[in-house]
């Protein structure tokens, strides 16, 4: 019957859930490192900041890295341990490290703003991708009966 079939779907995208919010999760960072770390911009969608010190700004240039605005990467640690991770069924975006948890906080009350929190659009481009992913799901599935 149609009932046992939407009933079968369902279950089966219930189970495919966690992976599709790994997926939007991955969506998710990539959107805010490209705001964060190419961009160099906050939450709200403005410069972090310039760097102050020219002492600063010479290591950087020597190290082949830009100084017109504030983009929180130097080594490049604080940008690989930005990451999407999977505990069971829950997605995460999280600084997988101390000390780089440390720096991206220090960075947020210096600056006294937020950095590492999504924008609205992000949150917006991701809750549409995720409706896409699930929209296509259930096509999938129910071909696939």
């Amino acid at each position: 019957t149609l009932q046992q079939k939407i009933a079968v779907v369902a279950s089966n995208i219930k189970r495919r859930e966690p992976d599709l919010l790994l997926l939007a999760g991955k969506r998710l960072e990539g959107l805010m490192k490209r705001r964060i770390f190419n961009e160099g911009k906050d939450t709200s969608d403005k410069k972090i900041g310039k760097y102050k010190s020219d002492r600063w700004e010479k290591i950087r240039t020597r190290k082949g890295r830009q100084t017109s605005f504030v983009d929180l990467q130097f080594t490049g640690d604080l940008f690989r341990s930005f990451k999407t991770v999977r505990s069971g069924d829950e997605v995460f975006l999280a600084i997988v490290n101390d000390r780089d948890f440390l720096k991206a906080k220090g960075n947020e009350e210096r600056r006294k703003k937020l950095i590492f929190e999504p924008t609205e659009k992000e949150v917006q481009v991701v809750e549409e991708y995720f409706e896409d992913l699930l929209s296509e799901a259930v096509v999938q599935e129910f071909l696939n009966l």
